[in-house]
């Protein structure tokens, strides 16, 4: 009878610290996914807010692609003056839900290519050319600054709804207005540019308008 006392105390002990463990092991279980969760839902929220930045950059990119020309006097001479924006890799709007790689991958890759050509008319084999590649333009204030080492002249363009001669603030204003529309989506084009050209001989700065 002593020794059927003593086992059943040993197996009441037995299985309540069995239970005991599969509590601990089910809380952990628990834990765990609640974590993987979080994790999930935190990698999903950072990957939607780049996807947006990303697509910001996309349509700002895409919307000013193209040649513009037009006219810039320095010191009574008129200069034809062009500039080109090309983007660095093809521009694609996926539908899919895609990986932090990807997205990532495009941040770092998309830019601009920037071509700008200055040439007097009247004189032969007078242009000049200032190249520009992986350039990332400010898609929030709607400008391109192009200064450059291998470039003696400077340009400052800014994105425009207009071909009028305004001031540097006014300029500034309205191209950052335009680039909330455009990257918002609301406006897919953008037809005017507006610039200041700074010669490397000289501290003056000559404005001038573009045209696609």
């Amino acid at each position: 009878m002593k020794k059927l006392f003593f086992i059943l105390p040993c197996l009441f002990l037995f299985g309540c610290s069995k239970g005991g463990d599969d509590r601990l092991a089910e809380q952990a279980d628990i834990q765990a996914r609640e974590q993987y969760q979080a994790q999930n839902e935190n990698q999903k929220m950072w990957a939607e807010k780049m996807e947006d930045d990303l697509n910001k950059r996309k349509r700002f990119i895409q919307a000013i692609e193209g040649e513009y020309l037009g006219q810039v006097d320095v010191q009574d001479i008129s200069f034809d003056i062009s500039a080109r924006f090309v983007s660095s890799i093809p521009i694609e709007f996926p539908s899919r839900v895609r990986t932090l790689d990807e997205i990532n991958f495009e941040l770092q890759n998309l830019n601009l290519n920037l071509f700008v050509k200055l040439e007097n008319p009247r004189v032969s084999n007078s242009a000049v050319t200032c190249v520009v590649e992986g350039y990332r333009p400010d898609v929030s204030k709607g400008v391109v600054n192009l200064i450059t080492e291998s470039c003696k002249n400077s340009f400052h363009l800014s994105i425009s709804d207009s071909l009028k001669n305004v001031s540097d603030g006014q300029r500034l204003a309205d191209s950052r207005s335009l680039a909330a529309q455009v990257t918002s989506g609301s406006i897919s084009r953008v037809d005017n540019i507006q610039g200041v050209f700074e010669s490397s001989t000289s501290s003056q700065k000559y404005k001038f308008q573009l045209r696609r």
